[in-house]
This record gives C-alpha cells, sequence and structure tokens, in this order.
C-alpha cells in the first residue's frame, strides 16, 4: 500500500510549491495555439514572478456569454480574439481601456480603444502550383476579372464565415475611402461573383478544391495558406495583390472589473516583447503588430517572400455597416448576374 500512496504524496507536495511566492493569479482567455501560451507564460513569469498566468479556452459566443452573467469577469484578459467579439464586449461595457507600452509595434493604436490589435493576417489569391504557372497566376484583383478564371474561383461565403463577411466589407470600405461610392464597391463586388464559382463556409475547403483542382484560384487568408503548406501542401502558392489587400485581425484586452488589473497590463505589455512576437509568427502564422519578429530565428523558407500592404481600414465604418452590407450582398450580389 505504501507504494501506492507515495505518488500522492509528492504530487500534493509539488502543487503546494507551485504557486509559492506569486501573489496574483492572472487568467487569460483565449484560443491561440497551446504551444504559445507555453512560451508566453514561461516567458512572462520568469519577468513577473508575483504572477500566476493560466490560460482557458473558450469559444466568442460561450465567452460573451460568461460576461452576461452575474458577478465579477470569468477572466481578466481576452487574447486573439477578433475585432468584431471585441467590439461586442466592449459594447456591452466589459472592457477597460488600456494604452500598451509597446515600443516596437508596427502601427499606432487609437488612445482611445478599448482593446488593440495584436495579430493579422492578409487576403491572398491562392492557387495550385502544379496546375498554374507563376508567369500566368493574378498579380492583383483586376486580374481576377480575366475570362480564363470564369467560374474557377473559390471563396469565403459572407454569410457563413466571418472571414468572408470582413473581406466584403473592406472592399467596400477601400471604395469609399477612393472616392465615397458605395455602389462602385458594391459593383466591385459584382464583378467578382461572376468569377466565383463556389462561396465556401470556411478556408479548409477552399485549399481542398484548390489540391484537388475543382478551382483554380482561391481568396483565402494568407495564415491558413502557410499553414496548409508548412503542413505539407507545398503545391499551394499566393499572390499578394500589388494594389493592397484587406486583413483580418485578432486583438487583446482587458476585462472590467478584473482584481488583477496590474498583472493584467504587464501581460498585455508582454506581447509587444520581440521573444513573444518572434513565437506568436512562428505558432500562428499570423503577423505581429505588437512587437518587431527576429526573422533570422525563423526558419528557412517559413514563408512565401512577398511583400504586402493592406488596406488602411476606417474600422469604425466597417464594424457599424457590416451586417447590412452583407444582407445587401445576399440580395443584390449573390448569383445575380448569372
Amino acid at each position: 500500500m505504501m507504494r501506492g500512496v507515495r505518488p500522492i504524496v509528492a504530487a500534493v507536495v509539488v502543487c503546494a510549491g507551485c504557486d509559492s511566492g506569486r501573489e496574483t493569479t492572472l487568467v487569460v482567455r483565449t484560443t491561440l495555439p497551446a504551444e504559445l501560451r507555453s512560451v508566453v507564460e514561461e516567458s512572462f513569469e520568469a519577468r513577473h514572478p508575483d504572477v500566476d498566468l493560466r490560460f482557458s479556452d473558450g469559444e466568442a459566443r460561450a465567452s460573451l456569454q460568461e460576461l452576461e452573467a452575474d458577478g465579477g469577469p470569468p477572466f481578466d484578459v481576452w487574447w486573439g480574439a477578433t475585432g468584431e467579439v471585441l467590439d461586442r464586449a466592449g459594447a456591452s461595457g466589459h472592457l477597460d481601456g488600456y494604452e500598451p507600452r509597446w515600443p516596437e509595434r508596427s502601427r499606432e493604436p487609437a488612445p482611445d480603444d478599448l482593446w488593440h490589435v495584436t495579430l493579422v493576417t492578409p487576403f491572398v489569391i491562392a492557387f495550385n502550383r502544379e496546375e498554374l504557372t507563376l508567369t500566368r497566376a493574378p498579380r492583383d484583383w483586376v486580374d481576377t476579372f480575366h475570362h480564363r478564371w470564369a467560374e474557377e474561383i473559390w471563396a469565403l461565403d459572407p454569410s457563413q464565415s466571418e472571414e468572408g463577411a470582413v473581406f466584403v466589407g473592406s472592399m467596400l470600405v477601400e471604395a469609399l475611402r477612393d472616392d465615397d461610392d458605395l455602389n462602385r464597391g458594391f459593383d466591385w463586388l459584382d464583378r467578382l461573383d461572376t468569377q466565383v464559382e463556389r462561396y465556401a463556409s470556411n478556408s479548409s475547403d477552399i485549399v481542398h478544391a484548390l489540391q484537388q483542382r475543382e478551382a483554380l484560384l482561391g481568396i483565402l487568408p494568407r495564415a491558413t495558406a502557410e499553414e496548409a503548406r508548412a503542413s505539407g501542401d507545398e503545391w499551394l502558392y499566393y499572390r499578394l495583390p500589388e494594389s493592397g489587400t484587406p486583413t483580418l485581425e485578432l486583438g487583446v484586452a482587458i476585462m472590467r472589473g478584473t482584481p488583477a488589473r496590474d498583472a493584467a497590463a504587464r501581460f498585455v505589455d508582454h506581447l509587444g516583447e520581440t521573444g513573444v512576437a518572434t513565437e506568436a509568427k512562428r505558432l500562428t502564422r499570423w503577423e505581429p503588430v505588437s512587437g518587431a519578429v527576429d526573422r533570422d530565428a525563423l526558419p528557412r523558407d517559413f514563408e512565401v517572400a512577398q511583400s504586402w500592404a493592406g488596406f488602411p481600414i476606417a474600422t469604425d465604418t466597417l464594424r457599424a455597416e457590416l451586417e447590412g452590407w452583407v444582407s445587401r450582398w445576399n440580395l443584390e450580389v449573390r448569383g445575380v448576374g448569372k
């Protein structure tokens, strides 16, 4: 019997010392990869030995429901949620604004923002390199309107995927920025619709369609394409449109009413460390904006080497109008010209 007791006693002794010297428990809600969480936990606790950092899983809808329940917030920081989700949390009064100390961030946040972008990924025009040569592949969005791509494109469904909705909305905001003509933006989407063979509910379906030669081109986030390439789909290639491209954003926010406000602020600051930004890039394939990436620390041939520029999106307009724009797209664009 004594041999059976020892492991239990040892476990108790180890756990009893787990939190020694740590005065504050900080709970971070995220769906980012477990390997990235481990890296961040180790580096953060090494720098802040008084904080016990813990991560909790939770999809967006369930997390928002938790916040609506009575009592204090069930987590202190929300890291890696989409802008649309964080906007909803902010509009409901659940976020506590904080200006991060990110000395090497790639763009300046608005001082009154309740949350801040940490990771972005651009939309790309993907294709099967075994089916389509580089010289024939489109270099920009306008090239996708050529007759050779008629009903040869798969894109994300804005009614079934948040990524698809952001793509449609970003193209409309870009039209407004260019000449303040929303109709021109819908005309552009209509031209694209005539080229689209199918709207997919997720990016993985588009990758599969390219692999099976069911589509010649696919419009999808770069992070998805690079994740597929890293998993062995070396046939997959893409172009980053020369005139610019919409981007997806993931953010971080401190929860209003958290008893660990100081520790939460230190965690947000920590995301701007070069080591953290580099690991975030390596493990998610998204591009950090909170800190500089050490490119020399990334594996050789880590990603397709192309420069890109994201559209300077008016996020307030996008978030305020997106639902109505997607409804109009369904009525006036989807399949109308076919």
